[in-house]
């Protein structure tokens, strides 16, 4: 799967898709509150973060993995989530006392759970970047986004007939994958159709 990557400072991108006959944007932007502050990077974060509910900081390159009964939501970590909103803020810590990191601007981004509190939850977006969201912020519902320029074909085969051809950073809920590594998903404008999972990000074994 190709590397994703979003600009800095600004976490941001213009998502868009083309499907046949719709088009959909988005953009994750840092919130106002900080907009004239230099992001810092994450080990000068943590450095300074008040800690209110000692959560260990996560792995850069992989995750502190918990069972469903040792978490406070009763389900393990990691695990994939989605955006319910559009608009929702990701803090340096677990508290509304922290400071907004960043600001999510897309319904139906997908994340990944690497902690969580009683109300909060610790995620980490496509670009490997982590924020505390509140836990009314997310659903359980799996989403998946395009990583590059993707045929959505009718069959799980790749010789089978194109049905839409979706652009970098489009967003489907994610109904299965089989074993040959073929995933199928639906739009909200109710396409529905076969992606390579090499050209989703959300759909990997965690």
């Amino acid at each position: 799967m190709g590397k994703f990557h979003f600009s800095r400072p600004y976490l941001a991108g213009l998502f868009s898709v083309f499907l046949i006959a719709s088009s959909a944007e988005a953009q994750l932007n840092p919130s106002s509150a900080d907009a004239q502050k230099k992001l810092v990077s994450p080990a000068e974060t943590s450095a300074r973060r008040i800690v209110v509910n000692p959560v260990p900081e996560t792995p850069s390159n992989g995750f502190f993995r918990k069972a469903a009964s040792q978490t406070p939501s009763g389900f393990e970590v990691p695990r994939y989530v989605s955006l319910k909103f559009g608009k929702v803020n990701g803090r340096t810590g677990p508290s509304r006392n922290h400071s907004i990191a960043w600001q999510y601007r897309r319904r139906d981004l997908p994340l990944v759970i690497v902690a969580e509190t009683e109300m909060w939850r610790k995620v980490r977006d496509i670009n490997g970047d982590e924020a505390w969201v509140r836990k009314p912020a997310l659903s359980g519902e799996r989403f998946v986004m395009t990583t590059e320029d993707a045929l959505v074909l009718a069959k799980p085969e790749a010789d089978a007939r194109p049905i839409a051809r979706s652009e970098t950073g489009a967003l489907f809920k994610l109904e299965n994958c089989n074993e040959n590594g073929w995933c199928f998903v639906k739009s909200r404008n109710g396409l529905k159709g076969w992606i390579s999972d090499r050209q989703l990000w959300g759909a990997q074994n965690l």
